[in-house]
């Protein structure tokens, strides 16, 4: 599984056309198996110096997945709704280790895959 981490900000006065690309963007999603894990504001920060308001995880099924919605031309034409409504935005694809271990034998190994 793919987890797209976005952390961000809404540009004061642009709510509304922040709000039109989650309306939009669901059926794309949908279309491409992808699933929001979690979506929601920050609410606390316990280490670090994240500051961003908001926090969306979004799960595809792989990095294909994810690279082909990029793609959708459905995609393209609302993606400056979201790029123009918000600021301060890190977006970052992570790839899960099945469980623990495997993340636990991946760093014994330096960083490399079995």
């Amino acid at each position: 599984m793919i987890v797209v981490l976005n952390l961000f900000d809404i540009i004061p006065g642009r709510q509304h056309q922040y709000a039109e690309y989650l309306r939009r963007v669901q059926p794309i999603l949908d279309r491409y198996g992808a699933s929001v894990v979690l979506y929601g504001l920050t609410r606390m920060i316990y280490m670090g110096k994240c500051t961003q308001q908001y926090c969306g995880l979004i799960g595809y099924n792989s990095l294909r997945d994810l690279r082909t919605l990029s793609h959708d031309p459905e995609f393209v034409e609302i993606r400056p709704l979201r790029d123009k409504s918000t600021t301060n935005y890190v977006l970052t694809a992570v790839e899960a280790f099945g469980c623990l271990n495997d993340a636990v034998a991946y760093l014994e190994n330096s960083g490399e895959a079995d």
